[in-house]
Formats: C-alpha cells, structure tokens, sequence
C-alpha cells in the first residue's frame, strides 16, 4: 500500500472531491482524518473504516482550524498530507452579488487555505516533510460568467501555493495545487439548473462533466509521486485550458 503509515487530513470531505479522495487514500494505507463542517463526514470516516475519523471544522474560522489539527495529530501522531478542498461556488454575476455572497467564497475557497497550511507548518517542519495539495479550478486560468468569485478565489490559491511552495520546499514540504475542471460532485450539480449544466458541458473539450474518483487519482498522485514537483497546477479540466 503506498500510502502505509501516510496521516492525511483532507477538509471538504463529507462529499464529492474530498470524500473520494479520502476513499482512495485509505485503500491505499492512509489513516484519513475527515475534516467538514457537516456531520455526515462521520458517516464517512465510519462508513470508510481503516482507522478513518471525522473531526469538525469550519475553515474560515482560525480556531476551529486549529484545534481541528491538534486534534488529528493527537489521535494519530504525524500529519503528512493536508489536502486543502472545502470549497462552495455560485454563479452570480457581478451586478447583482451582494457583498456576503463574495466575502463568502473568498474566506471558504482562500482564507480557509490559508489557516491550515498556517498551522500543518509546524507539525511537518518537525516531522522534516510533508505535502500540501491545494484544490483550485480551471477558472484561475480562464473565466466564465457569473463565476467572478469564485474564480477569484481559485486564482488566489494558485499564488498561495507557489508562495507556500517557495517558503517551504527547505523544510521538504511539497505544496502544489490540483486544478479540476467541472465535476460532478453535489455541490455543482445542486447548484446549477438543467440548462447550466449543458452549457458547462459544451465548453468541456472532453464533452462532459468529470467524476470525483478521476480528480482523486490526481490527488493520490500529488501525495505520493510527485517528489520533483512544487509550487506547480495539475491540470485535470478535460481541455478547457488547453483551447484557450
């Protein structure tokens, strides 16, 4: 298993992106600490099993960061791999969002980011390594209507992590940033309208939505292979950037 003696805190894991990763991760050896702000991610730690806990915490709130990581390394001893991936996204246009809308997303998608890596840091610095894997979008590359928050938000990570990468590559921590394009995760699909999703879909290349368990092979692929590699974006968008 490649992930044998691996801890792996991933926030957002209740569902979509981070619950297959989080399945992924156990199946190949990871103890995985579940880390939302909704309680069906005890459901998942049991339903996953391997060891797996769930532990709340609201990312945009430093404490709760904090004492959601203390937790984790009280309970397993270690923290090798935090995957940054709550997120929430709206397509709202400019003219109409009001300012909660905004400050929302930026301090979910951004400062939630932001205070994890602040306080995985020390524990990986004694430790002498570590991986941070960053969920951005293909929309910190290229725009699209009614997503300017949200893709504000993405671009913000994509400089959090080469600056993270930068700061932190002496103490062999690698900090890199996963970039799915449009998935088919709870989040999107609840929040869009039948007529949304098929206009997403024509400006996939690919000519569709991507799975959770696709994005998660790339996630599995920041946390164990990638050993040459910081500060970088993974593509996994079905072309969308390609064609721009």
């Amino acid at each position: 298993m490649s992930l044998e003696g691996k801890v792996a805190f991933i926030t957002g894991a209740a569902s979509g992106i981070g619950k297959s990763t989080a399945e992924l991760f156990a199946r190949e050896g990871a103890k995985v600490v579940i880390a939302d702000v909704s309680p069906e991610g005890k459901k998942v730690a049991e339903t996953i099993g391997n060891g797996c806990i769930f532990v709340k915490v609201d990312v945009r709130q430093e404490e709760s960061v904090k004492n959601a990581i203390s937790g984790a390394v009280k309970a397993f001893g270690r923290l090798d791999i935090l995957m940054n991936n709550a997120g929430i996204g709206k397509n709202i246009p400019i003219e109409t969002m009001e300012e909660k809308d905004w400050d929302n997303m930026l301090e979910t998608n951004l400062r939630g980011y932001f205070f994890c890596i602040k306080h995985a840091i020390p524990v990986m610095k004694k430790q002498r390594g570590g991986v941070i894997i960053n969920t951005a979008s293909e929309l910190a590359f290229v725009g699209d209507i009614g997503w300017s928050a949200y893709a504000a938000s993405k671009g913000g990570v994509i400089q959090l992590t080469k600056v993270a990468a930068l700061e932190l590559m002496k103490y062999n921590i690698m900090v890199n940033a996963l970039c799915p394009g449009p998935i088919a995760t709870p989040m999107l699909l609840k929040g869009i309208s039948v007529e949304e999703r098929k206009r997403i879909e024509k400006l996939v290349p690919l000519g569709r939505l991507g799975t959770p368990e696709e994005i998660s092979k790339g996630a599995l692929f920041l946390a164990r292979d990638a050993t040459f590699m910081t500060g970088a974006s993974l593509l996994m968008d079905g072309g969308i950037v390609a064609k721009e």
